[in-house]
């Protein structure tokens, strides 16, 4: 079962390193200092959660059950942040992807949490599609602003 799980855990944190890789894309591509801004404070977040993942004891959680901790990042969304990005079709496109690819993680990690044998798992991957579902909710709020 370990074994299982240390597959999950791979996948996800496979996963992501490729949002990761994603999110350092669009910092460069971004053509607005904004955009930019709100990207690196995604990676910086993403860095946290595969340092996360990266360090967990699987024996340990099967065996007494999970105890993580989780680093929550702020990122300052607002009227004027939306009002001096200049490539707003860009930064459309670039948002666009950046949803799907986060709605595609949050499906991976519930699918693995309702599967999941032990408690102690469900609890990890729903936090996982819980974090994943923060990262749209900030994406989605942008879009929002941006119209």
């Amino acid at each position: 079962m370990i074994v299982a799980l240390r597959g999950a855990v791979y996948e996800a944190l496979k996963r992501e390193e490729e949002t990761l890789q994603m999110y350092e894309r669009f910092v460069n591509e971004a053509k607005d200092k904004a955009l930019q801004d709100f990207f690196s404070a995604m990676v910086n977040d993403v860095k946290g959660d595969i340092h996360t993942l990266k360090n967990l004891n699987l024996h340990s959680i099967v065996k007494f059950g999970l105890a993580i901790k989780f680093q929550v990042r702020t990122c300052s969304i607002d009227e004027r942040t939306a009002a001096s990005m200049t490539d707003k079709e860009g930064t459309k496109e670039i948002l666009k992807l950046a949803v799907d690819e986060v709605n595609a993680d949050i499906e991976y990690y519930e699918h693995v949490a309702e599967h999941s044998l032990f408690p102690e798992v469900k609890r990890l991957f729903r936090i996982i599609a819980d974090k994943e579902l923060e990262h749209k909710c900030k994406i989605k709020a942008l879009q929002d602003l941006i119209g």
